[in-house]
């Protein structure tokens, strides 16, 4: 496989050399193309991005290329300009097929693309950084660009790239983008949720058992449990449709449990975890937005998780309590383990 990183990475090495560049960061750019088009969680940490871009460039035109499943996110936020679609088919569990053939059909004849070319960006940032990032910044005639070395590749096709370092918070690798075009004013590495009307804070515990990834969640017997076990509180069980079944075995245990799965918004499930007395959840998009509002979180992780403290290190928050494998806890949390916890943070509120 490494041969084929390679061979691509020299493939867009090559596109580079016909593509218009400037060789010099432009000091006063009046567009900044920043592409993100990944999951909901990805987009929800980078949002202090689009912050510290406009703190330093006040009169430019922010621009976020986005899935359009990611729309609500950015909803009301006064940092981003301009939306546009970009539901490409790479890093992300909503377009499929995924692929070396999807993705170069998508960058060289989809209207999408076209639409950023005729935004004529002075700057391009492909957040996650990868080689189809790249051909696609440089498709849309994007003259300044910059990646991330060492993560997906691209960086050939790039003038900058920040590095990608695995035990750093994301959403602080994403500000590094923002350090490198002279910003000295960071906001907080913290995600950003723009609603129409604050969250009163209540005394519902948030459960949301939804995963991207089906293999690195939390099993579904042990969520069964630990609603059975939460008997004394107040529970909400949110997410898609998808995720109904497991809510109603977890009602078969609890019949207190409100079932809100596929019933809200996206903005509609912000709302309810902003109000959440504490939010229980996977690995999931539901822990950021928990952190948007500074509200306690339980996240609990699968197997495939080596570390809990290395995951709270790249995806935590300080209101955010990971548990899950460590060398002197080699198995994940049991419902026995998890509400021993849960019941300590709870007593704390």
């Amino acid at each position: 496989m490494r041969w084929r990183r390679q061979a691509f990475e020299a493939f867009v090495g090559l596109i580079r050399r016909i593509s218009p560049e400037e060789p010099a960061l432009p000091k006063s750019p009046k567009k900044i193309f920043v592409l993100r088009n990944n999951d909901i969680g990805d987009l929800l940490v980078v949002t202090p991005l689009f912050d510290a871009l406009k703190r330093t460039f006040p009169d430019a035109a922010i621009i976020a290329g986005i899935g359009s499943w990611n729309r609500d996110v950015l909803l009301g936020n006064p940092h981003v300009s301009k939306v546009l679609n970009v539901n490409a088919p790479w890093h992300n569990k909503f377009v499929q097929p995924q692929g070396v053939a999807s993705a170069l059909r998508y960058i060289y004849q989809s209207h999408e693309v076209g639409a950023i070319a005729t935004s004529c960006a002075d700057i391009g940032i492909d957040v996650l950084g990868s080689g189809f990032g790249s051909l696609l910044l440089m498709r849309a005639g994007i003259p300044f660009r910059m990646g991330v070395r060492g993560y997906a590749g691209g960086e050939s096709g790039t003038q900058c790239s920040v590095e990608y370092r695995p035990e750093e918070h994301v959403g602080r690798q994403a500000l590094r983008f923002a350090e490198m075009l002279g910003c000295v004013d960071l906001p907080e590495n913290r995600p950003q949720l723009f609603l129409d009307k604050f969250p009163e804070i209540g005394r519902t515990i948030v459960i949301a058992p939804g995963t991207g990834l089906p293999e690195k969640g939390w099993p579904e017997t042990h969520f069964v449990e630990l609603g059975r076990l939460l008997k004394d509180f107040k529970l909400v069980v949110i997410g898609s449709k998808a995720e109904a079944r497991l809510a109603s075995l977890m009602g078969d245990r609890n019949a207190g449990i409100l079932d809100l799965t596929g019933k809200l918004s996206l903005r509609g499930s912000f709302a309810i975890i902003g109000a959440a007395r504490l939010l229980i959840s996977n690995s999931s998009m539901a822990m950021h937005a928990a952190a948007a509002f500074h509200r306690p979180a339980v996240i609990l992780l699968g197997s495939q998780f080596s570390s809990a403290v290395a995951h709270h290190r790249q995806w935590g928050y300080t209101e955010a309590v990971h548990l899950g494998r460590e060398k002197d806890h080699p198995t994940i949390f049991s419902p026995d383990e998890a509400i021993t916890e849960i019941r300590e943070i709870l007593s704390q509120l």
